[in-house]
């Protein structure tokens, strides 16, 4: 009976790992949304991502200390050039305009990230688009036009573009990691990469002169309520979460949470943040989560993905995982 049961918790405990995903990464994008009401957004993610990263890297190099001796040179320039494109860039951009971007439209945006996967991956393979990843494309674009242009409190063209070129860069930093998987066992280098990352947005802060401009006795409890959220929840267990379900669960199962976070991102900030779910936000949405299930039901060798080898499938790390923008991202 009790191996029965250790049977059944072992099967259970994927899954409950995928739903903590879902709904941990989704709602990371009304908390960045509170946080950058009186918190620098740079400045806000450095710190961030300097906290949940160092934490990681502590705890990971302290169990054990082979993991950080065994990173090359080239392993240290891959994550930083990573943890650029994804957290500098992809996150940076996001967390700038969610200070006049609501929630929800933005989550929306950067659910279009597997879309620039999909190109990009074709660019480099030099391979053509599959039929279901091209409508995949049309109607991600159609979703972008509705939630910049319907009538009725579409987001402005500037600040969609703004996000749109994070979510490019995130993809970028995603197929940089999946083509140069050499330090993809090691479970330390994600913990680096938010580490490192951190590190570049405190001094992209510091360049752009956020650290000037911050006064503590400003700052709003929400806000202070969100970016813990974002470090514990959102960077923490969300990435121990993913790492997790990525490990035991087969990757298209795993992919869901590219479609579920934004339905989550919506529907928390209308209930949380009292966001209005406008025309444009519904068909808009709609259209963009439709066109993120094509492009992951699409065949995956026709968008240039590699199947794994034997030895990546015993020990594949979150790296090797095309993440979210929330999850380390905004998540």
């Amino acid at each position: 009976m009790e191996s029965e049961s250790r049977f059944g918790w072992s099967r259970a405990l994927p899954w409950i790992a995928l739903v903590a995903v879902w709904f941990l990464w989704g709602s990371t994008y009304i908390a960045i949304r509170a946080a950058v009401e009186t918190i620098p957004p740079l400045l806000m993610a450095g710190v961030r991502y300097v906290i949940a990263g160092g934490s990681l890297t502590l705890v990971l190099a302290l169990w054990n200390r082979s993991w950080l001796r065994a990173i090359t040179r080239e392993q240290w320039i891959g994550l930083a050039v990573a943890a650029f494109a994804l957290l500098v860039v992809g996150n940076g951009l996001l967390c700038i305009e969610e200070q006049y971007v609501p929630a929800g439209p933005a989550a929306l945006v950067v659910a279009t990230t597997p879309i620039w996967m999909m190109v990009i991956d074709a660019i480099l393979d030099r391979r053509s688009i599959p039929k279901l990843a091209l409508v995949g494309l049309a109607l991600g674009s159609l979703g972008i036009v509705a939630l910049v242009g319907i009538p009725g409190g579409g987001i402005a063209p500037f600040a969609a573009l703004a996000i749109l070129a994070g979510a490019a860069s995130w993809a970028a930093g995603s197929v940089f990691m999946r083509r140069n998987a050499g330090s993809h066992g090691n479970p330390l280098v994600p913990a680096l990469e938010m580490l490192a990352g951190g590190v570049m947005l405190l001094i992209a802060a510091l360049l752009t002169g956020e650290t000037a401009h911050v006064h503590l006795a400003a700052i709003a409890s929400r806000s202070i309520a969100g970016f813990w959220w974002l470090v514990g929840p959102g960077a923490i267990v969300g990435y121990s979460a993913y790492g997790y379900a990525v490990r035991t669960l087969p990757t298209p199962v795993v992919a869901t949470y590219a479609y579920v976070n934004p339905i989550v991102a919506v529907v928390l900030g209308a209930l949380v943040l009292s966001e209005p779910l406008t025309p444009n936000v519904l068909i808009g949405g709609a259209t963009i989560v439709l066109a993120v299930i094509a492009i992951l039901r699409a065949p995956r060798q026709a968008t240039g993905e590699r199947a794994p080898s034997r030895a990546a499938k015993k020990n594949i790390a979150p790296s090797a995982i095309t993440p979210n923008p929330n999850s380390v991202s905004s998540g």
